[in-house]
C-alpha cells in the first residue's frame, strides 16, 4: 500500500488520526518510493510559501496609488439615450388594390436611431404574437453585444439577445403601446411599437 496524494497532504499538514499518522511514519521509514512523493509535496508547501516576500514599505505603496486617479476624478463615459423614429411602417402604407392575403399578413417595420436601422416583423395570432427582427448599422460597424427590451409602460415584459446576424425574437407580444429597448455598450436605443394596429 503507498500513500495517495490526499493522504500524503493530510500527513503533512497533521490533519490524520494520531494511529493513522504513526502507521505512515513506519512505512515511509521502509518505502523509498512514498518517501519520495512526501518529500516532492513537502518541497512543493515550501516553495508556494515564499517566505522571501515581503510587502512594499507605505511610502512606496502611497506614490504608487497616487499614480492612478480616484474615482470621482476620472471621465465616466455618458450614456447615451436616443429615440428612434419609424421610417416605415406596412401598416400605415396605402392597401394595394384587389391584394389578397391582406388579412393575415405581417407587419414590417423599419426604426431608424442615428447610425442604426431596426427592421422588424410582427406576425401571429392575437393570443400568440411574435417579433422577430436584425439590428443593422448603417456603417461598418457590426454589433455583437446587444440586449433587447420590449416595454409596455416602462415595464419589462421580455429581454432577449443578438445573435450572431444580429437579429432577435420575442415569442409573447401583447397588445398596445410597446417599446423596444435596445441597450449597447454606451447607448440605448428606444423606439415606440403601437401593436393594437397589428393583425
Amino acid at each position: 500500500m503507498h500513500l495517495r496524494t490526499e493522504t500524503a497532504l493530510d500527513f503533512l499538514e497533521g490533519r490524520m488520526e494520531p494511529g493513522e499518522e504513526t502507521f505512515w511514519k513506519e512505512h515511509l521509514q521502509s518505502c523509498k518510493s512514498c518517501k519520495h512523493e512526501i518529500t516532492v509535496w513537502q518541497q512543493l508547501g515550501i516553495d508556494m510559501k515564499r517566505f522571501h516576500l515581503k510587502s512594499a514599505p507605505d511610502e512606496d505603496l502611497k506614490r504608487a496609488i497616487r499614480i492612478f486617479p480616484r474615482l470621482s476624478e476620472r471621465v465616466q463615459p455618458a450614456l447615451r439615450h436616443l429615440l428612434a423614429t419609424i421610417m416605415f411602417d406596412s401598416f400605415r402604407e396605402p392597401a394595394f388594390a384587389g391584394s389578397r392575403g391582406a388579412a393575415g399578413a405581417a407587419r414590417q417595420m423599419v426604426l431608424r436611431a442615428e447610425e442604426f436601422d431596426i427592421h422588424i416583423k410582427i406576425w401571429g395570432e392575437r393570443d400568440h404574437r411574435q417579433m422577430l427582427g436584425q439590428l443593422l448599422p448603417r456603417g461598418e460597424t457590426f454589433v455583437r453585444a446587444a440586449r433587447f427590451h420590449l416595454l409596455r409602460n416602462g415595464e419589462r415584459l421580455e429581454t432577449t439577445g443578438v445573435d450572431d446576424v444580429g437579429e432577435f425574437h420575442f415569442t409573447e407580444v401583447p397588445d398596445g403601446d410597446l417599446s423596444l429597448q435596445i441597450d449597447l455598450p454606451n447607448l440605448t436605443v428606444i423606439g415606440a411599437l403601437n401593436v393594437r394596429e397589428v393583425l
